[in-house]
């Protein structure tokens, strides 16, 4: 057998094997005897057909015997090889001299890791974050110690309004006749609120909206009571209406600004590694062909053409264009194994290792987060493979994380210079107002 490289493209290369007359022959010999076995021809006891007869009444069947044994030579030639996705021929010739297999072979992609040096990360300046969270959080104490006293006149910004209200679509009641209390700010531009505006108690508003899903909601409101607000001003007597261990406004602030600080130095270790991992998958170069990620793609949308359900549902989030929803697999796969693949080199590189001790020593916080005993949650770990490889990962990129920010830089930001990526939905039953 010879085995020649034909085509290298990215992680996927292109094999031509090429067999003698004699491993043909072996071949067909292997697969003559598996014929034999299994067929049954008048006349002869089975396994004992002539093989003249058999290649003459199981032509068809022989050539793919024969392709089965010369294949299995292939894969046997493969075997260290780091193989991602099955390997079956593209090119077959069986008919002249000898035999002809070209095989494509779809490696592990290699992935380039910028050094960790080169890393630059963002850190929230601390005292801006501080500063930040004792406004938010004096004027969220102010909301809460606000006078309320009910009013005859419309409602207005910043009114405190207790409603009835009903939520239907397509004569179906979602939400029926249910009292509620909000108020109604001026940066909250959803119907719920401007709709109130200018209106009196004993008033029915109705409207409708339709949401990103297509769904239209109609809404019942019936305004039964509106009330004034008046914010108390911040001073020391603010502070002692707020906890009468305070004294001084000073001393309220001291307060908010401990809490604040301990929740920075909480959470900044949790926002640094997360976006070191982050920079980690988004600066790494997966060097993957289009052809694997087609294989990948063509074979879930496969999977997922065996649902009608969620076939349907796929086309219609890609305006039932299959091509897009194609490219949208393609593109989920390459994000998908540049971050595995990302991940495993930096572990490799870095020679990081977790041991069972190490994953064993995560069932105190399981058990807490899980509302279970430390026992049970070790038991889950020892016996569930799926979630001990979960936690196995989480401890990995901990560990990567913590890696690159011992090398990399840092740079102390203010918040508003930190993307944050958040986005949000409109939802129908989000009515309750603050």
């Amino acid at each position: 057998m010879e085995r020649n490289v034909v085509n290298v493209d990215e992680n996927v290369v292109t094999y031509e094997y090429l067999f003698n007359d004699e491993e043909k022959r072996a071949a067909e010999s292997v697969a003559l005897k598996k014929i034999a076995r299994d067929v049954e021809v008048p006349g002869f006891r089975k396994g004992k057909v002539p093989e003249f007869i058999l290649r003459a009444r199981f032509p068809e069947t022989l050539k793919a015997e024969t392709l089965e044994e010369l294949m299995s030579k292939v894969l046997e030639d493969l075997k260290q090889e780091d193989i991602i996705l099955p390997v079956y021929p593209i090119d077959i010739d069986l008919e002249t001299n000898g035999a002809r297999l070209v095989v494509e072979v779809h490696r592990r992609p290699e992935v380039q890791l910028k050094p960790f040096e080169e890393f630059e990360l963002k850190r929230i300046d601390k005292l801006s974050v501080l500063s930040k969270y004792v406004e938010d959080k004096l004027k969220e104490l102010q909301e809460q110690h606000a006078i309320v006293q009910p009013k005859e006149g419309p409602a207005e910004y910043e009114d405190l309004v207790r409603v009835k209200m009903t939520i239907s679509t397509n004569d179906k009641v979602l939400v029926d006749s249910k009292e509620i209390e909000y108020v109604l700010h001026k940066d909250d531009d959803r119907p719920i609120v401007t709709e109130l505006i200018g209106k009196k108690a004993g008033e029915v508003v109705e409207f409708e909206k339709t949401f990103e899903d297509g769904k239209t909601y109609h809404y019942k409101i019936e305004i039964l009571q509106i009330n004034s607000r008046t914010l108390p001003i911040v001073s020391d007597e603010f502070a002692k209406m707020v906890n009468s261990q305070y004294e001084t406004l000073q001393q309220l602030r001291e307060a908010i600004e401990k809490e604040a600080s301990e929740m920075y130095d909480r959470d900044i270790k949790h926002f640094l590694r997360d976006q070191a991992i982050d920079v980690l998958i988004r600066t790494s170069e997966l060097k993957i062909s289009d052809k694997t990620l087609e294989r990948l793609a063509n074979r879930a949308l496969e999977e997922i053409k065996s649902n009608r359900g969620e076939y349907e549902r796929l086309l219609k989030e890609y305006d039932n264009d299959e091509e897009k929803a194609f490219e949208a697999i393609k593109r989920y796969y390459l994000q998908d194994l540049k971050a595995e693949y990302a991940i495993a080199e930096a572990l490799r590189q870095n020679n990081i290792e977790v041991s069972d001790e190490e994953i064993m020593a995560q069932a105190e916080k399981l058990a807490l987060a899980w509302g279970i005993s430390v026992e049970r949650a070790k038991s889950l770990l020892k016996n569930r493979r799926d979630i001990y490889e979960e936690v196995r990962g989480e401890l990995i990129k901990e560990k990567i994380a913590d890696r690159i920010l011992e090398k990399c830089k840092i740079f102390d930001v203010k918040p508003e210079e930190v993307n944050t990526n958040e986005s949000g939905t409109d939802r129908a039953a989000d009515t309750d107002g603050d």
